[in-house]
């Protein structure tokens, strides 16, 4: 055998396996994390299930990374069981890492023997899923050799009420400055341009799936209450329709409020990071988070925010949160936080400073696999 058939040989085959390879935050860690991986140390295959969502896959085949799609349009079939089985089967993976609830716990079920230990990430609260799949991850919860949880809140609730795992551990995602290289005041003002927005107006934005998890309802009405006295703004919403009929409803809501003029709903945008780099105040009014990636990579572009104190968001902001967490749903204290920041141009400075600071510090993507990599050695060894 050559030199580099026994590095094969030897080296532990992982298989990252998800949902989908959409443009969640997620998924966008995931592909992110392709430069970063030590290819040298394993040999790294993804899988995913719902075959419309692959706006990440190129990332991964361009980088010499297998990618397989099981086709399967709905949870829980035999197909679901039987395409998972023969692909876990053929390929006999070291380590199977799950980044979503329903393939997770199939996985545990399905997986051979041959599979030396079976990780999962919870990215969100371990109950905000639909019942069939919280009871297939209980019953199966136990096999994991390695839970990570996306931050210390995700990780009391997995400790708490569920099945404990034999193991457990908090890893943060992160961010890859190199995604923010590329943009420059040129694109900045051709989507303001393009959006129509006045060059007079200062901009609050959000990056989200367009869903009732995100508070968008609450989000609305605090554009409203700050464009009494702060009229020069424009509230941008940047992200895709998760449920059916529900941009229109906040559509709907905007026009009943009568804010339309002042605010953008641009929909999916497979690069967001020129529109992030527009806002001059980031607003985020969610009603749970596991740990917001959106919020972090503003962070890490300089973007003062504010946010409901949900999930790992205090995590996030770190020791500055008191300052810019509000309760869930807290209209007015949100409204007073925004205009503060949008009438003192002095304390968006500073702001955009130290949190900017404290991102690519703290949160960063080579961290992140850093820190997974060492996971996989400890658990295969």
């Amino acid at each position: 055998m050559s030199n580099a058939g026994k590095e094969n040989a030897t080296r532990p085959k992982i298989l990252l396996l998800v949902k989908g390879l959409g443009l969640g935050g997620v998924e966008r860690l995931l592909s992110q994390s392709v430069p970063h991986l030590s290819r040298a140390s394993y040999d790294y295959e993804v899988c995913y299930f719902t075959p419309w969502k692959n706006d990440v896959v190129g990332a991964f085949q361009e980088a010499g990374i297998p990618v397989h799609c099981l086709d399967v349009r709905s949870d829980w079939t035999p197909k679901a069981a039987r395409r998972l089985t023969g692909l876990l089967t053929r390929n006999q993976y070291d380590l199977i890492h799950t980044h979503s609830p329903f393939p997770s716990a199939l996985a545990r079920i399905l997986a051979p023997r041959s599979t030396r230990a079976l990780i999962h990430t919870e990215h969100s609260l371990p109950g905000s899923r639909r019942w069939v799949t919280r009871a297939a991850n209980r019953l199966t919860y136990r096999r994991c050799d390695l839970v990570i949880s996306v931050s210390r809140v995700v990780d009391e609730a997995v400790h708490s009420g569920w099945p404990r795992p034999r193991r457990s551990q908090v890893i943060y995602g992160g961010t890859d400055d190199k995604i923010f290289s590329g943009v420059d005041h040129h694109s900045i003002s051709g989507v303001r341009s393009r959006l129509e927005i006045p060059d007079s107006h200062l901009v609050v934005g959000n990056v989200a799936h367009l869903r009732p998890q995100k508070g968008l309802i609450t989000w609305l009405d605090t554009a409203r209450q700050v464009l009494e006295t702060n009229p020069e703004t424009t509230f941008v919403l940047v992200g895709r329709e998760k449920e059916p009929g529900y941009q229109s409803l906040l559509e709907s809501h905007a026009k009943q409020l009568g804010i339309t003029k002042n605010v953008r709903f641009v929909g999916f945008q497979p690069e967001p990071y020129e529109f992030l780099a527009l806002f001059n105040v980031f607003l985020m009014t969610s009603e749970f988070e596991g740990f917001p990636i959106a919020l972090v990579e503003a962070m890490a572009m300089g973007i003062p925010c504010i946010s409901t104190d949900v999930g790992g968001v205090r995590e996030a902001l770190g020791e500055d949160a008191d300052l810019l967490v509000t309760p869930r749903g807290d209209v007015n204290r949100l409204v007073d936080r925004a205009r503060k920041l949008l009438e003192d141009p002095a304390a968006r400075a500073e702001w955009s400073k130290r949190l900017a600071a404290r991102a690519r510090l703290t949160f960063t993507i080579e961290k992140m696999v850093c820190e997974l990599e060492a996971s996989y050695a400890e658990v295969l060894g």
